[in-house]
């Protein structure tokens, strides 16, 4: 069972370069030998990769686990020595552990998007003692949530502003393109038409009648020059006709 959790624990591509024991002590002494060596090139490489690790706009939890990759495996070829004399008192592992993370810290807000958690980073800094790697990771992630919250909200406000101007436009051009079939005149439709439904009393100069007339007289009848009246349009009336609307229409005044 043991040797089981074992080569479980190893890399796939490795598995099978490793020698089956049935005994867990020879298998790890195997593994021990082989692997635990100082590599110096793969320490670069993976230096070379923490330094070059930014978020980019990716999720954190996403950038997080790139560099806790990093970290665990940096962290199996530099160790931190543990006091073999046992009479070392200033517990001098617990202090290099704890530097450990703080650099981790620093490693993980310099590879922040700027524009997105720049003021969140600096309030971090400004904190003294430092906050832990986990603490620090908490609150970026609720920062995170906030943001997406807020982007959500935006985003649903715009629509909703968007669909608004879009029905007025439409409002606006439906009205623009309400033209008479009778009197081919805008701004009324032929139901409404004062030549098919007769003209009302208030109107003026044009004829009483309900009836209808042709499409030239009613170009060339219009009140004023050239008759561009509109057929809906209020007719300024003169003061007899004022006196006459007045009594005609309880409940208004001359003016």
């Amino acid at each position: 069972m043991l040797v089981s959790w074992i080569l479980y624990t190893v890399e796939p591509s490795l598995r099978s370069t490793i020698t089956y024991a049935k005994n867990a002590k020879n298998l790890w002494d195997d593994i021990e030998e082989r692997f635990s060596m100082v590599n110096g090139p793969r320490i670069q490489q993976l230096k070379a990769e923490l330094a070059e690790c930014k978020q980019h706009g990716i999720a954190m939890v996403s950038y997080y686990g790139k560099l806790k990759t990093i970290w665990d495996e940096l962290a199996n070829y530099e160790k931190i020595p543990n006091c073999t004399c046992g009479g070392c008192k200033c517990n001098i592992g617990t202090l290099l552990e704890k530097r450990r993370q703080e650099e981790r810290v620093h490693q993980f807000l310099m590879g922040l998007d700027d524009v997105s958690y720049g003021t969140v980073r600096s309030n971090i800094l400004a904190t003294d003692p430092l906050p832990s790697l986990n603490r620090v990771y908490a609150t970026l992630v609720q920062e995170e949530r906030v943001k997406m919250i807020t982007k959500t909200e935006e985003g649903r406000s715009a629509a909703m502003g968007l669909s608004v101007q879009t029905g007025y436009m439409n409002k606006g051009r439906a009205e623009i393109k309400q033209v008479c079939t009778h009197c081919e005149r805008s701004g009324h439709e032929v139901k409404e038409c004062f030549q098919l439904v007769g003209y009302p009393e208030w109107w003026g100069e044009r004829p009483r009648g309900g009836g209808t007339s042709n499409r030239t007289s009613q170009k060339q009848g219009g009140r004023g020059k050239g008759g561009a009246v509109r057929a809906n349009a209020a007719h300024v009336a003169t003061e007899t006709e004022k006196e006459d609307s007045s009594r005609a229409v309880t409940g208004l005044s001359n003016e």
